[in-house]
């Protein structure tokens, strides 16, 4: 007879393998509890504690109310690298610094092997990051959107894992240079250099283009 905590491992396992043979895929919802105990006959309390376990390996993720779904970035947790526990003084500086060396590459890939589709979504999250500064709201969630859209262009999905990282970054970077008077229309000036690089496929310019997108946004964390 399986020990309880031992049962509960195995079923979070049966699980996983279900997500990872795309039973389920990201954003799934699963079925309720007393489904999912019919069909691997184990008791309630053991369904419960391998979602627990599911939940902490970030796979699972619980929205009160309406269910059990499939993590968006499986297995991936929010801060991967204990970013929050960090000296936050210097954090942005270095943030901005690790995008330095790799979001330049990033773009070039992207370049390289955005289909039509991503060249629509590029497009898309560019005209919602113009839309936001001139209308003078905060711009982040676009301009993440937007740096996200490269991302996946690159068809890495390695590259995707690390987009947390990134993203915090950004979220740091537009919340401390937002006050600056001329930090949006550079932002639109140099997204669009980027987007128009990648669009024609032109490698070296991709990486131009980010990495001076990049470094302005470290000098005005120095200034």
């Amino acid at each position: 007879m399986y020990d309880k905590g031992i049962l509960s491992e195995k079923v979070a396992d049966t699980i996983k393998q279900m997500i990872m043979d795309k039973k389920f895929v990201p954003g799934d919802k699963l079925p309720n509890e007393l489904h999912l105990t019919d069909a691997l006959n184990v008791s309630r309390s053991t369904v419960r504690e391998a979602i627990k376990i599911l939940v902490s390996s970030n796979i699972l993720e619980v929205r009160r109310g309406k269910g059990t779904f499939v993590a968006q970035e499986l297995g991936l947790s929010k801060d991967p690298l204990g970013v929050s526990f960090m000296d936050q003084q210097d954090l942005l500086y270095n943030l901005y610094e690790s995008r330095l060396i790799m979001e330049p590459e990033i773009a070039a890939l992207a370049a390289r092997r955005a289909t039509a589709k991503d060249i629509a979504q590029l497009k898309a999250a560019f005209t919602a990051i113009v839309d936001d500064i001139k209308n003078g709201r905060d711009h982040t969630e676009h301009d993440i959107a937007f740096h996200n859209v490269i991302a996946k262009s690159s068809h890495n999905p390695i590259i995707h894992r690390i987009l947390p990282i990134i993203h915090e970054g950004i979220s740091h970077g537009c919340y401390e240079t937002k006050h600056i008077t001329e930090s949006g229309d550079k932002a639109i000036i140099h997204h669009q250099n980027i987007m128009e690089a990648i669009m024609n496929g032109d490698e070296e310019a991709s990486k131009k283009w980010m990495a001076e997108h990049i470094q302005y946004g470290m000098e005005q964390i120095i200034k």
